[in-house]
Protein backbone atom coordinates (compact mmCIF):
# COMPACT_ATOMS: atom_id res chain seq x y z
CA UNK A 1 0.00 0.00 0.00
CA UNK A 2 2.85 2.13 0.82
CA UNK A 3 4.60 1.75 -2.39
CA UNK A 4 1.23 2.71 -4.55
CA UNK A 5 0.25 5.56 -2.68
CA UNK A 6 4.04 7.05 -2.81
CA UNK A 7 3.58 6.29 -6.92
CA UNK A 8 0.25 8.26 -6.73
CA UNK A 9 1.57 10.88 -5.13
CA UNK A 10 4.80 11.45 -7.45
CA UNK A 11 2.04 11.35 -10.36
CA UNK A 12 -0.22 13.76 -9.06
CA UNK A 13 2.67 15.90 -8.43
CA UNK A 14 4.24 15.38 -11.69
CA UNK A 15 0.84 16.33 -13.16
CA UNK A 16 0.53 19.52 -11.38
CA UNK A 17 4.00 21.03 -12.26
CA UNK A 18 4.07 23.74 -14.57
CA UNK A 19 5.29 22.71 -18.03
CA UNK A 20 8.93 23.32 -19.28
CA UNK A 21 9.81 26.75 -20.21
CA UNK A 22 11.33 27.10 -23.85
CA UNK A 23 15.35 27.50 -24.01
CA UNK A 24 16.43 29.96 -25.92
CA UNK A 25 18.15 29.60 -29.27
CA UNK A 26 21.80 31.13 -29.25
CA UNK A 27 21.86 32.47 -32.67
CA UNK A 28 25.55 32.70 -34.66
CA UNK A 29 27.28 35.96 -34.64
CA UNK A 30 26.24 38.21 -37.50
CA UNK A 31 28.67 39.24 -40.03
CA UNK A 32 29.80 42.55 -40.40
CA UNK A 33 30.94 42.97 -43.69
CA UNK A 34 31.06 41.58 -47.57
CA UNK A 35 28.28 42.86 -49.09
CA UNK A 36 28.60 47.23 -50.02
CA UNK A 37 25.82 49.50 -48.75
CA UNK A 38 25.49 50.79 -52.40
CA UNK A 39 25.61 46.96 -53.88
CA UNK A 40 22.19 46.58 -51.43
CA UNK A 41 20.55 49.67 -51.58
CA UNK A 42 20.87 48.49 -55.93
CA UNK A 43 19.66 45.65 -55.83
CA UNK A 44 16.37 45.97 -53.18
CA UNK A 45 13.50 44.95 -54.17
CA UNK A 46 9.97 43.83 -53.30
CA UNK A 47 9.40 40.21 -54.21
CA UNK A 48 6.22 38.36 -53.42
CA UNK A 49 7.38 34.90 -55.52
CA UNK A 50 9.20 33.46 -52.64
CA UNK A 51 9.15 30.10 -51.50
CA UNK A 52 10.93 27.50 -49.39
CA UNK A 53 13.28 25.63 -47.88
CA UNK A 54 13.27 26.89 -44.80
CA UNK A 55 16.15 29.81 -43.66
CA UNK A 56 18.90 28.57 -41.92
CA UNK A 57 20.45 30.17 -38.80
CA UNK A 58 22.90 32.18 -40.07
CA UNK A 59 20.35 33.60 -42.22
CA UNK A 60 17.73 34.58 -39.69
CA UNK A 61 20.64 35.86 -37.50
CA UNK A 62 22.49 38.23 -40.11
CA UNK A 63 18.27 39.56 -40.75
CA UNK A 64 17.12 39.68 -36.78
CA UNK A 65 20.45 41.79 -36.03
CA UNK A 66 20.37 44.07 -39.28
CA UNK A 67 16.85 45.08 -38.15
CA UNK A 68 16.96 45.04 -33.81
CA UNK A 69 20.23 43.91 -32.56
CA UNK A 70 22.79 45.20 -30.83
CA UNK A 71 26.21 46.71 -32.25
CA UNK A 72 26.87 48.11 -29.53
CA UNK A 73 26.25 48.10 -25.39
CA UNK A 74 22.62 48.61 -25.18
CA UNK A 75 22.39 50.53 -28.74
CA UNK A 76 20.49 48.85 -31.57
CA UNK A 77 21.59 48.92 -35.55
CA UNK A 78 18.35 50.94 -35.88
CA UNK A 79 18.19 54.15 -34.37
CA UNK A 80 15.47 55.20 -31.38
CA UNK A 81 13.86 58.06 -30.00
CA UNK A 82 15.38 58.99 -26.71
CA UNK A 83 16.75 55.51 -26.89
CA UNK A 84 13.42 53.92 -25.50
CA UNK A 85 13.35 51.21 -27.90
CA UNK A 86 9.57 51.02 -28.09
CA UNK A 87 9.62 47.92 -30.81
CA UNK A 88 9.48 44.04 -30.54
CA UNK A 89 10.38 41.20 -33.12
CA UNK A 90 9.09 37.78 -33.68
CA UNK A 91 9.61 35.80 -36.74
CA UNK A 92 6.80 32.66 -37.76
CA UNK A 93 9.00 30.05 -39.07
CA UNK A 94 8.68 26.47 -40.94
CA UNK A 95 10.29 23.60 -39.57
CA UNK A 96 13.50 22.82 -40.58
CA UNK A 97 16.84 20.84 -39.36
CA UNK A 98 18.28 23.66 -37.44
CA UNK A 99 14.83 24.94 -35.60
CA UNK A 100 11.38 23.59 -35.36
CA UNK A 101 8.52 25.39 -36.56
CA UNK A 102 6.74 28.32 -34.41
CA UNK A 103 6.64 31.83 -33.75
CA UNK A 104 9.87 32.95 -31.48
CA UNK A 105 10.59 36.28 -30.40
CA UNK A 106 13.97 37.83 -30.74
CA UNK A 107 16.27 39.00 -27.47
CA UNK A 108 18.41 41.65 -28.86
CA UNK A 109 20.36 41.62 -25.81
CA UNK A 110 20.97 37.98 -25.91
CA UNK A 111 20.67 37.91 -29.86
CA UNK A 112 18.82 34.66 -29.43
CA UNK A 113 15.26 33.37 -30.55
CA UNK A 114 13.10 31.75 -28.05
CA UNK A 115 9.47 29.93 -28.82
CA UNK A 116 6.20 31.53 -27.92
CA UNK A 117 3.83 29.37 -29.93
CA UNK A 118 3.37 26.83 -32.12
CA UNK A 119 2.70 26.18 -35.51
CA UNK A 120 3.91 27.39 -38.83
CA UNK A 121 3.43 30.55 -41.52
CA UNK A 122 0.74 28.38 -43.12
CA UNK A 123 -1.03 27.16 -40.12
CA UNK A 124 -1.33 30.47 -38.37
CA UNK A 125 -1.57 32.75 -40.96
CA UNK A 126 -3.37 30.46 -43.59
CA UNK A 127 -7.12 30.68 -42.23
CA UNK A 128 -7.42 34.46 -41.39
CA UNK A 129 -10.24 35.82 -43.92
CA UNK A 130 -8.84 37.92 -46.98
CA UNK A 131 -5.14 36.58 -46.33
CA UNK A 132 -3.33 36.80 -49.29
CA UNK A 133 -2.19 33.52 -50.49
CA UNK A 134 2.01 34.08 -51.06
CA UNK A 135 2.05 35.25 -47.34
CA UNK A 136 1.63 32.02 -45.83
CA UNK A 137 3.41 30.32 -48.41
CA UNK A 138 7.19 32.25 -46.92
CA UNK A 139 9.14 30.15 -45.37
CA UNK A 140 10.29 32.97 -42.40
CA UNK A 141 7.61 35.89 -41.92
CA UNK A 142 9.42 38.67 -39.79
CA UNK A 143 6.59 41.39 -37.57
CA UNK A 144 7.63 44.00 -36.16
CA UNK A 145 5.42 44.88 -33.00
CA UNK A 146 5.49 48.19 -31.00
CA UNK A 147 4.58 49.10 -27.12
CA UNK A 148 4.56 53.20 -27.67
CA UNK A 149 3.76 53.58 -23.73
CA UNK A 150 7.90 52.96 -23.55
CA UNK A 151 8.42 56.51 -24.47
CA UNK A 152 7.22 57.50 -21.83
CA UNK A 153 4.28 60.56 -20.30
CA UNK A 154 6.27 63.35 -21.00
CA UNK A 155 5.39 62.48 -24.78
CA UNK A 156 1.78 62.88 -25.91
CA UNK A 157 0.39 59.67 -26.97
CA UNK A 158 0.28 60.82 -30.98
CA UNK A 159 4.13 61.67 -30.38
CA UNK A 160 4.40 58.21 -28.60
CA UNK A 161 2.76 56.37 -31.83
CA UNK A 162 4.81 58.74 -34.55
CA UNK A 163 8.16 57.82 -32.90
CA UNK A 164 6.87 54.14 -32.72
CA UNK A 165 6.20 54.00 -36.27
CA UNK A 166 9.42 56.00 -37.72
CA UNK A 167 11.48 52.90 -35.92
CA UNK A 168 9.29 50.66 -37.48
CA UNK A 169 9.96 52.03 -40.85
CA UNK A 170 13.64 52.36 -39.80
CA UNK A 171 13.72 48.86 -39.07
CA UNK A 172 11.79 47.62 -42.17
CA UNK A 173 14.59 48.90 -44.20
CA UNK A 174 17.25 47.44 -42.58
CA UNK A 175 15.84 44.03 -43.06
CA UNK A 176 14.90 44.82 -46.64
CA UNK A 177 18.73 45.63 -47.29
CA UNK A 178 20.03 42.77 -46.05
CA UNK A 179 17.26 40.47 -47.36
CA UNK A 180 19.05 41.45 -51.31
CA UNK A 181 22.92 40.99 -49.54
CA UNK A 182 21.66 37.44 -48.67
CA UNK A 183 20.02 37.01 -52.32
CA UNK A 184 16.52 36.33 -50.83
CA UNK A 185 13.17 37.94 -51.43
CA UNK A 186 10.90 39.73 -49.40
CA UNK A 187 7.98 42.39 -49.53
CA UNK A 188 6.65 44.65 -46.82
CA UNK A 189 2.88 43.56 -46.20
CA UNK A 190 -0.40 45.38 -46.90
CA UNK A 191 -3.90 45.05 -47.02
CA UNK A 192 -4.12 42.43 -44.30
CA UNK A 193 -5.75 42.10 -41.07
CA UNK A 194 -3.16 43.52 -38.55
CA UNK A 195 -5.55 42.44 -35.61
CA UNK A 196 -6.42 39.12 -36.69
CA UNK A 197 -2.26 38.39 -37.32
CA UNK A 198 -2.32 39.55 -33.49
CA UNK A 199 -4.31 37.28 -32.23
CA UNK A 200 -3.22 33.82 -34.42
CA UNK A 201 0.35 34.87 -33.31
CA UNK A 202 -0.46 34.88 -30.11
CA UNK A 203 1.30 38.28 -29.20
CA UNK A 204 0.85 40.43 -25.55
CA UNK A 205 -2.06 42.57 -25.86
CA UNK A 206 -0.12 45.60 -25.50
CA UNK A 207 2.17 44.89 -28.34
CA UNK A 208 1.02 46.67 -31.15
CA UNK A 209 2.00 44.78 -35.00
CA UNK A 210 3.29 47.72 -36.94
CA UNK A 211 4.95 45.98 -39.88
CA UNK A 212 5.01 42.23 -41.53
CA UNK A 213 7.85 40.98 -43.71
CA UNK A 214 7.96 37.48 -45.29
CA UNK A 215 11.23 36.60 -46.48
CA UNK A 216 11.97 33.82 -48.43
CA UNK A 217 14.35 32.57 -51.61
CA UNK A 218 13.46 33.83 -54.72
CA UNK A 219 11.39 31.55 -56.77
CA UNK A 220 12.99 30.95 -60.11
Amino acid sequence: MRTLATLFLATSLMAQAPSAQPQPVKLPVPMMGGFSLGQALAERQSIRNITGPALNLNMLSQLLWSAQGENRPNRRTVPSASARYPLEMYVIVSNSDALPEGVYKYSPKEHSLTKTKDGNPEALLGPIERMQAWIPRAPAVFIFAGVSSRFGERQDPLRRETNTAWESGAASQSLSLTVAALGLGATVVNGVNLDAVHAATGLPEEEKISVIIPVGRIAR
